[in-house]
């Protein structure tokens, strides 16, 4: 129930009038809301991040213990602590509210200290993951003979390391070290406790068709919504008991968002989508718009499959070694592959593609050893934003593959690149004064300058960062993209190096989106970006108004630790709770099984490729051989984990049967699909993949069950996802010996129990015995 309001504010804008409400969409308020994070140093809320027409609010009421300030800029500031845990942002239009869910900040500050051991400090500074792992956010100042330095971050375990004078140099007063995936270590503190006991739980429970209850532990109140509106509920017997409100029936699609709270912590996210009036209790009732049933697949054009020999234009210059060439890949060859039905025999339903725009004839760029130059095979290098790239089709073909992949039932996202262009695109050379600083005021090369000048760092010298602190460039660069999702069947973007733009152009760019696309034509569109940092620097990006999700790299160094590095499997679940909990559980971040800027997962699992070396000079000096058989075990556990993770996994090309590689562009070799062409194990692995993938896709609790951990040690991992009446129990050993992992079964139906990958198990009462050979993982479930 909602407590009494503590502000009623009447707001006077300009007159808007609403277009007619489709039963799918809300064009007061499309989609649905994503919650207000409260920040430690305040708040600031966009109206138009939620809202059409600003214009059209009535008044609103905020949550108790917060004050605001409106600003000229259609948004509220917010201040102060809210009482409860959670909460919610009222807001009156035309008659009808809407109600944002509104979370307490539960950052903490925290500080470091650096005792000297000498007396020649230049500076010293930290790095690590609470600042992005940028040394320039953290200057340590003496004080009383200690260097010292505060941070905010939320509960959890970060990985950090001093810079002193210029070198990294471990924390001498913290023993708790950690590998750094690259041959050396990383020293971890604690922020508060990311273990307390007593966080409320929540999960569903049963359902008759009307009527939900959801299961809480520690929870003393619950905000329960049907859409964008709040729910009455009645509690008992540890139960949250609610309608499915009749409105529901005039929507083929709606979703029940629910989260449980006490007075000092607030439970994880419960997501249940809704078939009019009734719970979808198959996967067969989904379809692509429904983004958590999305198992996406990255395709690099040019290095997938040539479908059609006659626009293959490699540059053939002997200032180009052939690995960095043009290879022939082409529209022609995925909408073959799509027809042959190889997406579908390994499980993919979303695809996500390199770059489309036309690129520069010639080479450019140079990697010193063995010497090469590179030509514009990936894509990244636009000279023109409207033009597709006639080396990988025409126009007609380009329509033609993405009306095939829809006619298939998957969904297309684009990589659209809007940080930067080639220095020969035309925006650049009829505007020079668009781009940012080459050269920094100590003189210094402004490039890779990823951390310490991440929005106005330039990829290459050649590649000129576009300055999007300019109303013109972001107005320019905005209705680029647009383009691309106005004039063509696309059902989203991956958006490249998305922390080096400001969030003044992803918010200009989606509000483009939904006035012309989302509500214009009725289309929802997906946008996931990139970016590597803190879970909070890429939370800053995610949200109404912004891009729905980014690529959790930080989970997938952790599984690479892992998994491939056989570091402790806690560092597994101490990650992905962080993530939880600054993204939610039901979130639709991307888990990636490998990326194209990165080592092949296999080959450092294997060992062909050594975490301490030079990724990239090992892929360009010497031949990365085929993984040892370990290495494919090391490689189906990580599969397995964002398999059966809530989120949105993706397969790098090639990781479904093992391709070898060291990093760029050792990593980017052309696929292989024939038997022929594939190793016998490499055949099993894909064999295996695709059963993960066709687990996951046919399984709602994989795909929108609750998360449980169940049990983790240094070597195996335990959890289960649930969905009502339907469980799936996911075990991991990740040891070089056999291993019995127990479970209770809870009131599971013992007849109806499957094991899915073959390994032994026995029954003894309400607990399973599950016996996992070496590096091996199993999925249990009782549907």
């Amino acid at each position: 129930m909602l407590k009494k309001s503590s502000f009623l504010v009447l707001l006077v804008f300009a007159a808007c009038s609403l277009t007619e409400q489709d039963v799918t969409l809300d064009p007061v308020l499309p989609g649905l809301a994503s919650p207000v994070q409260l920040q430690f140093a305040g708040t600031e809320l966009y109206f138009e991040d939620f809202f059409m027409n600003p214009a059209d609010i009535d008044s609103f009421r905020i949550p108790d213990g917060l004050t605001y300030e409106l600003t000229d800029r259609g948004s509220m500031k917010i201040n102060g602590v809210q009482t409860l845990p959670l909460d919610i942002f009222r807001f009156w239009l035309d008659g009808k509210h809407y109600d944002i869910l509104s979370r307490k900040s539960m950052m903490e500050e925290m500080t470091i200290t650096y005792t000297p051991r000498g007396s020649n400090y230049r500076s010293v500074q930290v790095k690590g993951e609470m600042n992005s792992w940028n040394p320039n956010e953290n200057n340590l100042e003496l004080q009383n003979g200690v260097y010292t330095t505060t941070f905010v971050a939320a509960p959890g375990r970060y990985q950090y390391i001093f810079v002193i004078n210029g070198a990294e140099v471990l924390d001498p007063a913290n023993p708790e070290l950690i590998s750094n995936g690259m041959g050396g270590f990383n020293n971890v503190i604690k922020v508060g406790n990311p273990d307390a006991d007593d966080r409320p739980g929540l999960k569903t429970s049963e359902t008759d068709g009307r009527r939900i209850s959801l299961a809480a532990e520690n929870a003393s109140g619950a905000k329960i919504f049907w859409q964008n509106r709040l729910l009455e509920y009645e509690y008992s017997n540890g139960e949250f008991h609610f309608e499915i409100p009749s409105e529901a029936s005039a929507w083929p699609r709606s979703y029940i968002r629910a989260w449980a709270h006490n007075d000092e912590h607030f439970s994880n996210d419960v997501l249940i989508p809704l078939d009019r009036r009734s719970v979808v209790r198959s996967s067969s009732q989904l379809s692509r718009t429904d983004y958590h049933s999305w198992n996406m697949y990255f395709i690099l054009i040019d290095r997938f499959y040539d479908g059609n020999p006659d626009n293959n234009r490699p540059l053939n210059d002997p200032e180009v070694m052939p690995i960095a060439d043009y290879h022939g890949g082409d529209f022609v060859g995925i909408t073959k592959k799509i027809r042959d039905g190889y997406f579908e025999k390994i499980g993919i339903n979303a695809l996500w593609l390199s770059p489309v725009t036309q690129n520069p004839e010639g080479a450019y760029g140079f990697y010193p050893e063995p010497g090469s130059k590179f030509s514009a095979y990936h894509g990244y290098w636009p000279i023109s934003s409207s033009k597709v790239d006639d080396r990988f089709g025409t126009e007609q073909e380009w329509i033609e593959m993405l009306d095939t992949a829809h006619e298939h039932g998957m969904a297309v996202i684009l990589d659209y690149v809007a940080n930067h262009v080639h220095e020969l695109h035309p925006a650049i050379v009829n505007n020079p004064d668009w781009k940012t600083e080459l050269y920094l005021p100590d003189g210094s090369l402004n490039t890779e300058r990823w951390d310490d000048h991440r929005l106005t760092t330039w990829f290459d010298v050649f590649m000129p960062t576009l300055d999007f602190s300019r109303a013109d460039v972001i107005e320019t660069m905005t209705d680029s993209a647009l383009f691309w999702i106005k004039n063509y069947p696309l059902d989203g973007f991956r958006h490249d190096a998305t922390k080096h733009v400001q969030t003044e152009f992803w918010r200009t760019l989606t509000r483009k989106i939904k006035d012309e696309v989302v509500v214009g034509q009725n289309r929802p569109v997906f946008q996931v970006g990139e970016t590597y940092g803190s879970r909070e620097l890429i939370a800053e990006y995610i949200g109404s108004g912004l891009l729905d999700a980014q690529f959790d790299f930080a989970l997938y160094d952790a599984g690479v630790a892992v998994f491939a590095a056989n570091e402790p499997m806690q560092i597994l679940r101490s990650n992905l709770q962080q993530s939880f909990d600054v993204y939610g559980v039901h979130n639709l971040m991307g888990y990636i099984s490998g990326n194209h800027d990165k080592a092949r997962f296999i080959t450092l699992a294997s060992g062909e490729v050594a975490f301490d070396e030079d990724h990239k000079l090992a892929g360009w000096t010497r031949d990365i051989p085929h993984p040892q058989p370990i290495g494919y075990d090391k490689l189906a556990l990580n599969m397995a984990f964002i398999q059966t993770i809530p989120g949105m996994p993706v397969i790098y090309q090639g990781d479904e049967f093992g391709q070898p590689g060291a990093n760029d562009p050792d990593n980017r070799r052309m696929m292989q699909f024939e038997e022929e062409e594939l190793l016998p194990i490499e055949l099993e692995q894909r064999k295996l993949t695709a059963k993960l993938t066709h687990l996951r896709n046919g399984s709602m609790p994989l795909l929108y069950g609750n998360f449980e951990w169940l049990h983790s040690d240094a070597v195996s991992l335990v959890y289960s996802r649930s969905y009502f009446d339907q469980t799936a129990w996911v075990f991991f050993n990740n040891s070089d010996e056999e291993k019995t992992l127990s479970i209770r079964l809870n009131g599971a139906a013992a007849n109806r129990l499957t094991l899915h990958f073959g390994h032994n198990f026995a029954i003894d009462g309400d607990e399973i015995q599950v016996i996992l050979p070496p590096r091996k993982f199993d999925i249990l479930t009782n549907y």
